[in-house]
């Protein structure tokens, strides 16, 4: 009976030594949590970038279409759906093939972005820079007069 005894109090001593353990795992667990919880809304960030950078593309196709190639007015409608959208214009980089296109023609746009990682949390693991590519391929409705 003695030897009973003695091993309850064992347990009930294991036990009561354990008590800091939970603290010690909610702290790995909640900088686990907020990395994650970085990373989802950097990610976010960056789709809605993509997102506003095939719109701007297709923007500029079409206007590219209408015109005939690669025009003033296209630079313009780049720098204006760029900034509507919060990025930066002089991150963008825009190349248009061919210069000039009669009717027919196919017109490729290609934008790329140097997109700047907001989070510092994120910027550790990914890097403080994300390129961001957009193409948009229209054939040209332009008839020289």
């Amino acid at each position: 009976m003695a030897g009973l005894k003695g091993s309850r109090r064992n347990v009930i001593y294991a036990t009561s030594d354990e008590s800091g353990q939970a603290i010690a795992e909610f702290v790995l667990v909640l900088f686990t949590l907020i990395l994650v919880l970085f990373a989802i809304l950097e990610l976010g960030l960056v789709l809605n970038a993509k997102l506003a950078l095939a719109s701007a593309a297709r923007e500029i196709a079409r206007i590219c279409a209408v015109e005939g190639g690669f025009v003033g007015n296209a630079i313009q409608r780049a720098d204006s759906v760029i900034e509507s959208t919060g990025l930066e214009p002089d991150l963008l980089e825009l190349i248009v093939f061919p210069k000039q296109a009669i009717y027919g023609t196919d017109i490729n746009v290609t934008l790329s972005y140097d997109y700047r990682v907001k989070s510092p949390v994120v910027s550790v693991i990914a890097g403080s820079r994300v390129t961001l590519r957009a193409k948009a391929v229209t054939r040209s409705e332009f008839v020289p007069r």
